[in-house]
């Protein structure tokens, strides 16, 4: 996690927790990124461990929102000049019919008019819950899956 590879994938594994949970925070989910940082802070609490170059751990701080800005809020031509977080926008509302929607897989209901691209995350938030057996949520993903 805080091995340097020059010619290894960029950015590094511990880096990549807080960008991810720079994004949690600039979509609204402040609270579980701050869970997220606080776990990952604790099984690796010092970066300075491995063999991360010391200028890359020094400006990460200041970093990560340029790479989070960068990747997700910034306007791409083949986007439509539009964003990603704007192309594929993910914040409160799709929580909540992602949450919805998982307690009526696990019911073996129609989960309703929940786009398909939530459906997975409406999956694993019924196995996380243990709203119902894994073979059931997944008949049911599958069964909701091919109905559209």
């Amino acid at each position: 996690m805080v091995a340097y590879n020059p010619r290894g994938p960029h950015p590094t594994p511990w880096f990549r927790v807080y960008i991810s949970t720079e994004l949690l925070r600039r979509m609204g989910f402040a609270d579980e990124a701050d869970r997220y940082e606080s776990l990952w802070s604790k099984i690796y609490p010092d970066p300075r461990s491995g063999t991360l170059p010391k200028a890359l751990v020094d400006t990460f701080a200041r970093a990560k929102s340029a790479v989070v800005d960068a990747m997700c809020f910034r306007d791409f031509a083949p986007l439509g000049e539009r964003s990603l977080a704007r192309t594929i926008s993910y914040g409160a509302k799709e929580h909540q019919m992602t949450l919805e929607a998982a307690e009526r897989l696990a019911a073996g209901t129609d989960p309703g008019i929940i786009p398909a691209r939530l459906l997975i995350g409406s999956a694993r938030a019924a196995l996380d819950h243990g709203l119902a057996r894994p073979g059931v949520i997944t008949k049911n993903f599958y069964t909701e899956l091919a109905r559209r």
